[in-house]
């Protein structure tokens, strides 16, 4: 990556060894930042430590030992033992005194205790007024002279041993580190050193081969002119190019596709669908040829805006992984292009291959997860971005003037600003045109399908206000379950919003759909219609989605969301009744999810159905619930086509018992307001407080007069 300006002198680096002699080509008087850290070092940590007083240790000990004091002279008369005289004043005093020490204080008169105390404390606060640092030497010196005023004491010499004891207990230092008035002081030393200039004579021996380099080398070096911003640009492209290596490694890897693509969600190998292949000629080869008729009248910048619209609307339509690819190839013949004499190829060449591939590499990454204009306006202001820092880093690298003149920045900025909102905006616009013109179904799509105000779901909540409600509630676990695997939750909650649309046909004969005291209209057939009539709901959901135009990803949702699945309660109902034939009769025509999105929703409708019809839904019973849906799925072969493991179905089950969690969760239970109690309190308001009459208690009936 180094260009060739920065392939003679050798960029050493500390601790390395030099590959031959190197002797000064000019007389430089440089400022030595090393030799002036060094002596401002050595300066300010000749500087000793700064300590502060702290009040507080004094009077804690001095409190503790008055308290020592008056529990000893309050248990002396006790008729208790001594052993439980001993545990008291340490329970007392809260210190882990030696057994030995309380018992002679015990054993000595109260006046010779306060006296000794007494003597204690003023040896103490005369070492605390003095200073006792936290230091090993300072305290036993401090220690040594608190010792030697108890010795002239006129007491026994158990006493003075017990007063001795306490005095090395209490003496804690009270002189405490003060870092900021430290660093202070050690600054202003720093601040007093004056700055080291040093010279180097033309012909002067830097280094010797086999010599380690120091910093020293390198900071004789820099003053005798080498390239070290160049140096940096290398350096800050090099990050660059390494951060999108390994984000384009992660998006490979571990990003599932966001593209939906006609009649699966699955990745199409690219050559199995020639309106892609279309789709893409259509897309950069009119862009190759734009950025080649105006290359010479506008510039080389053309291409930064040509790259980014191609390749968010390729990411878009087609896939961010071809986008990519096609971004390499469009930068790669974008820059051979311009490139007059290929002998200058790697220079000349530099600045469009590295400013269209990145910009491409950052539109294709970005514009994927792209589902409204908002989102859009923030990707083209993170390419104009791009535009505008970019070049100066390259500058730094080719030798460019640095800082850039007023007019390149001017250039910078209007490239920039044309970069943010030129290809946004003609994304937009392509995309709406193209998507439906080839088929594809993208996050703009799904975003407005997702709107309640289209007509299938307007309809949905109009007739069939219970399905819609239920749908709303499956697509909300099938979103949530999608995000947790990594699936796509956009897409998830579409489906779930549609899958039920075929009850329109016939509302009134599903159970959500019943109006309280509604008879069911099941009782009055038999379970082969009955079956007949729930299972009909898919392929009139499939007829009305074809009929309103929906995507075909959604059809196909709606077609798989019960796969084959046993309509249990007729089957078994028809057991009962012994009209039963085979189980084919009462299962759905599928086919099997064939999808992780397709899976998820079949899960979420079958979870939800089973949670509502739960008496009491605590969270015990959901979960439970939940398991045994999923686990019925599983042993009816249901997943069987779909590209789940066991961990997404752990993930799953997780994600739904969260959701369901968050409905369920506990109320509080708010006392109740009779209609007599409150058409009384209406009473006495109209009546300015004169009608006091109460209402009775007992009473959570209407009467006959508030009633009427």
């Amino acid at each position: 990556m180094a260009p060739p300006s920065l392939l003679t002198p050798v960029p050493f680096v500390v601790g390395q060894t030099f590959p031959y002699d190197i002797r000064a080509p000019k007389t430089v008087r440089y400022l030595s930042k090393v030799a002036t850290e060094r002596r401002r070092e050595r300066v300010a940590q000749a500087i000793p430590r700064h300590y502060r007083r702290d009040p507080s240790i004094a009077a804690r000990w001095q409190a503790i030992l008055q308290d020592l004091t008056e529990s000893i002279v309050a248990l002396q008369d006790a008729s208790l033992p001594l052993a439980e005289k001993i545990r008291k004043v340490q329970q007392r005093v809260g210190l882990d005194l030696p057994d030995q020490l309380v018992a002679i204080l015990l054993r000595t008169s109260p006046a010779t205790v306060q006296y000794g105390q007494a003597v204690l404390v003023q040896a103490l606060t005369a070492e605390w007024e003095r200073g006792v640092k936290p230091s090993l030497d300072e305290q036993a010196m401090a220690l040594q002279r608190v010792r030697e005023r108890l010795d002239k004491l006129p007491l026994t010499g158990e006493v003075k041993w017990a007063l001795k004891r306490l005095a090395e207990t209490a003496l804690q230092p009270n002189m405490v580190f003060d870092p900021i008035a430290t660093e202070k002081a050690r600054e202003r030393a720093r601040a007093s050193v004056e700055p080291v200039w040093r010279t180097i004579v033309a012909g002067e021996l830097i280094a010797r081969k086999g010599e380690l380099v120091t910093e020293e080398h390198l900071e004789k070096l820099q003053a005798l002119g080498y390239n070290f911003p160049a140096l940096l640009g290398v350096l800050l492209l090099a990050f660059a190019l390494t951060f999108a290596a390994a984000a384009f490694t992660r998006f490979v890897t571990e990003t599932p596709p966001t593209l939906v693509l006609p009649s699966d969600t699955r990745p199409l190998p690219l050559s199995a669908d020639d309106r892609r292949l279309v789709l893409l000629t259509l897309l950069w080869v009119p862009g190759l040829l734009l950025v080649r008729f105006l290359l010479r009248p506008i510039g080389m910048e053309v291409a930064f805006v040509v790259v980014s619209t191609c390749a968010m609307m390729t990411a878009i339509l087609v896939s961010p992984l071809v986008s990519l690819l096609a971004s390499g190839i469009f930068a790669l013949a974008t820059s051979l292009g311009i490139a007059m004499d290929w002998q200058t190829l790697p220079m000349g060449a530099l600045r469009p291959l590295f400013l269209s591939g990145a910009l491409g590499m950052v539109a294709s990454l970005l514009a994927p997860d792209v589902r409204n204009r908002m989102q859009l306006v923030r990707v083209g202001l993170l390419l104009g971005g791009v535009t505008l820092t970019l070049p100066l880093i390259l500058g730094l690298v080719t030798g460019d003037e640095f800082p850039p003149t007023a007019r390149d920045l001017q250039k910078f900025l209007i490239w920039a600003i044309l970069t943010s909102a030129v290809p946004p905006a003609l994304t937009l616009a392509g995309v709406s045109i193209l998507e439906r013109f080839f088929g594809i179904t993208t996050v703009f799509t799904l975003t407005e399908l997702a709107h309640p105000d289209t007509p299938l779901l307007r309809q949905l909540a109009e007739k069939a206000p219970g399905t819609f409600q239920s749908s709303l509630m499956v697509a909300r676990l099938a979103q949530e379950a999608a995000r947790r695997i990594g699936a796509n939750d956009l897409f998830a909650w579409v489906g779930g919003l549609y899958h039920d649309i075929g009850k329109l046909a016939r509302p009134h004969y599903f159970v959500e759909n019943f109006a309280q005291g509604q008879e069911n209209p099941h009782e009055r057939l038999g379970p082969h219609l009955s079956a007949t009539i729930l299972a009909h709901h898919v392929q009139y959901g499939v007829e009305l989605a074809q009929q309103y135009q929906l995507p075909q990803p959604i059809i196909d949702l709606i077609r798989e969301h019960h796969g084959t699945s046993l309509i249990t309660y007729f089957w078994a109902k028809a057991k009962e009744q012994g009209v039963v034939s085979v189980d084919s009769d009462f299962r759905y025509k599928g086919p099997k999810p064939r999808s992780k999105e397709s899976a998820i929703l079949m899960l979420a409708d079958s979870v939800e159905a089973a949670v509502r019809a739960l008496p009491h839904p605590d969270p015990e019973a959901i979960e439970r619930e939940i398991e045994e849906v999923i686990a019925s799925k599983l042993a009816d072969g249901q997943l069987d086509d779909a590209p789940l493991s066991l961990h997404d179905l752990q993930e799953i089950k997780r994600a739904f018992v969260e959701t369901f969690k968050s409905i369920y969760h506990q109320r509080v239970e708010y006392p109740k307001v009779t209609v007599e109690r409150h058409a009384n309190g209406l009473m006495r308001i109209v009546n300015g407080g004169q009608n006091r009459q109460a209402a009775s208690p007992q009473r959570t009936e209407p009467t006959p007069e508030t009633r009427r």
